[in-house]
């Protein structure tokens, strides 16, 4: 690139770290006096929201065109892509040219079923429409009104970084904006939530929520975990089972991918069930874990008595852990390989026969003694939850306590937990949730809107827990699909939603976004999966001999033993460690390396990954807490924008966005592809006019992709 564009983008970019006050945005509109008298609207009253119907799981047996068998659930179907889930939790994307001509027409049939299942459109306009008269009702009441609706190319962005996590191709914003059906929108939203893309950006959502991290411990492999959640999230798990299925599961992490969860805290079970009060409840009890909560109702007694859920749960079994260590000793075997499988046979979920827990040694109220066992008992937000069927749990049995736990948590009874995910769903589509903040929700008063919030909370009971049917409800939404505001000052005031607030790509958005540009919408097709090694793991049941454990190093070996180029020996993919070592580890299609970066989806990288990557250093959480991710601007953003490997990769003639715009002859047509590419919007007489004097005066395609690429409107969702 030549030098002079460095100096405007840096100007530019400069800008772009700073508060974002009015780039495209509508701030709602405050009553004025020759509006005439505002009048106080009642709040109204949601019409019945009908149940969606239980998504049958479709087995079958589908053959490849060289005739060979495999017994599969059907999981979604986009493109000419397929994903597919075998008995033993397997996961594999493919093209449907793989297959016999039946089994594709079949896999259509399973989508239609699928989808006929889901929410009806009548259903999702009604439901959307009273969230726009509860939003409208409270915004006349101060004195405000809906912002003006989105422009085609700004809900166009906005909805693909939503649903999907990146911004359209070229060929997906022309297509879009040059449709003059009346109810585009409405089809691009089902377009975009049942494609590969929105299991990627779920992933993304929920690894920063569950604090999804590549080991646990002292590096203990959770790839299985990961791959078990990408499976549940494309197979469009609802939320209640997904959460029972992670808080309930038995055994090794080798055997059972879910049990990752709960693993993550095996050694420090109590902040375990502080993390999961946070996550599925939004409550923090995390003070209450030493002392009775200063600021909240919450009692040391009342955290003791919810983590006695999992005073007979262990999550390690010491003595496999000597054992191994033991036998490889005598066996002189390599330390890491055995620390490895020591670890993945040590660290399993169990419910033992006697609950354990006991009150500190130091508790000092009166309410209990001090070192005295612990009894169950459900926490309750108001007087009358107690009364409800779900608090009826049986605490005779230490082996059923979590199972117990996990039904009352889960249930559309359970007082907070349809709530505590509505409202984060709303935030991720808004920015803001109705209740803020969203991990302490106890006082359903202080919502901005407690009926909008009891609406959202009723639609996701309706739809059984289906986020991806809660988000087409919200997407729909008139209030949605209004112009920005400004991001409000929640210490002066609530937010009342007359629009979604501007907000900065998050770093997987602008990663995405940036990978999409350079490889197209190919980059949805490439998925990393690495569970399977750790199986290799796994010892048989019964005694730990040294004969057993040299086998699994064996195994261990071919596994996990990576050479420079990323190879495992024997030809296997290798795991953990660098991006790059990564390549063999993917399905579907194959990812590309430039600049020395895995050109992958940030939900096929490393999870986190490594504090140098673009993804740290955009803002990607560490996953030791719920919520870890941050937005905030700093100084080595720019300098990666500027000069770093992603720098060039804006800028290469091998962009998928430079080579789209190349083909174009004319030099408006060329500049128009790119504004597509990065914008999702054509330029406007003005900008087509200074792009054209550029591309005259010596700048190249590349040079303008890289202006683009630095702008605020690129980094920022309006």
């Amino acid at each position: 690139m030549k030098s002079y564009p460095y100096r405007l983008v840096l100007s530019v970019f400069l800008l772009a770290l700073c508060p974002l006050d009015g780039l495209a945005a509508v701030p709602a509109k405050k009553a004025d006096k020759n509006d005439g008298p505002t009048v106080k609207a009642a709040a109204p009253v949601a019409k019945p929201v009908q149940a969606v119907s239980d998504k049958t799981q479709i087995w079958h047996t589908w053959t490849d065109t060289e005739g060979r068998k495999v017994e599969a659930l059907f999981c979604g179907l986009s493109g000419d892509y397929i994903t597919m889930q075998t008995k033993d939790g397997r996961t594999y994307h493919f093209a449907t040219s793989l297959l016999i001509p039946e089994d594709v027409e079949f896999a259509k049939s399973c989508l239609t079923k699928n989808r006929d299942a889901s929410f009806s459109p009548a259903i999702i306009a009604s439901a959307a429409a009273d969230i726009d008269r509860m939003v409208g009702a409270i915004l006349a009441e101060n004195g405000q009104q809906p912002n003006a609706p989105a422009t085609d190319a700004q809900f166009l962005r906005r909805i693909y970084v939503d649903a999907v996590g990146r911004v359209p191709t070229a060929k997906e914003a022309d297509t879009f904006l040059k449709n003059p059906a009346p109810d585009k929108r409405a089809k691009l939203i089902d377009d975009l939530v049942f494609s590969p893309g929105y299991s990627m950006q779920m992933f993304n959502w929920m690894a920063d929520l569950l604090r999804v991290k590549d080991t646990f411990g002292k590096g203990v492999p959770a790839f299985t975990f990961e791959d078990w959640l990408k499976m549940r999230i494309a197979a469009d798990a609802p939320w209640d089972k997904l959460v029972y299925e992670m808080l309930t599961a038995d055994g090794r992490l080798c055997d059972n991918g879910a049990t990752g969860f709960m693993l993550f805290d095996a050694e420090m079970p109590l902040d375990g069930v502080s993390n999961l009060m946070t996550t599925f409840l939004g409550t923090n009890m995390a003070c209450a874990q030493c002392h009775d909560h200063p600021l909240a109702e919450w009692k040391q007694r009342d955290f003791y008595q919810m983590a006695a859920f999992f005073g007979a749960t262990s999550g390690k079994d010491t003595a496999i852990l000597g054992a191994v260590n033991k036998a490889a000793k005598d066996g002189g075997l390599p330390k890491a390989a055995v620390k490895k499988i020591a670890d993945m046979n040590a660290f399993r979920m169990e419910d033992t026969s006697k609950q354990k827990l006991t009150f500190p040694k130091d508790y000092k109220y009166k309410d209990a003694k001090p070192s005295s066992p612990v009894s169950p008992a459900l926490i309750a937000w108001e007087k009358e939850d107690k009364s409800l069927p779900i608090y009826n749990v049986a605490t005779k049995d230490p082996t059923q306590l979590r199972i117990q736990f996990s039904r009352w948590l889960t249930s559309p009874q359970n007082p907070r937990f349809a709530t505590n995910i509505a409202n984060r769903i709303w935030k991720k589509a808004f920015g803001v949730a109705v209740l803020e903040p969203v991990n302490d929700i106890d006082d359903l008063k202080l919502a901005s809107s407690p009926e909008l919030l009891a609406h959202l909370t009723f639609v996701m009971k309706a739809a059984k827990f289906d986020l991806r049917e809660v988000q087409r409800v919200i997407y729909n939404s008139k209030t949605f699909q209004a112009s920005a505001s400004p991001t409000p000052d929640l210490g002066k005031a609530k937010y009342l939603f007359p629009g979604p607030v501007v907000r900065r790509f998050t770093a997987e958005e602008a990663w995405d976004s940036l990978i999409v540009t350079a490889l197209g919408a190919y980059a949805d097709n490439v998925l990393l999966r690495r569970g399977d090694d750790l199986k290799a793991m796994a010892l048989p049941a019964g005694k730990v001999t040294l004969a057993e454990v040299k086998n699994a190093v064996e195994r261990t070996k071919a596994a996990f033993a990576g050479s420079a180029n990323g190879k495992a020996a024997g030809g296997k993919k290798a795991a953990g460690g660098s991006t790059l070592g990564l390549a063999n580890g993917y399905e579907g299609d194959k990812p590309v390396t430039r600049f020395n970066m895995m050109l992958a989806r940030a939900s096929e990288l490393p999870q986190p990954s490594p504090e140098t990557h673009f993804l740290r250093v955009w803002g990607q959480g560490d996953r030791l807490l719920a919520d870890s991710a941050t937005n905030d601007g700093s100084v080595p953003q720019l300098l990666q924008m500027i000069n770093g490997s992603v720098s060039k990769m804006i800028a290469d003639t091998r962009s998928a966005a430079v080579m789209d715009a190349a083909k174009e002859k004319a030099p408006d047509a060329q500049i128009r592809s790119l504004y597509l590419s990065y914008l999702s919007r054509p330029p406007t007489a003005k900008e087509l006019a200074t792009a054209n004097k550029s591309l005259k005066d010596g700048i190249g395609l590349t040079d303008l992709a890289w202006v683009l690429a630095n702008t605020r409107e690129f980094l920022f969702v309006q």
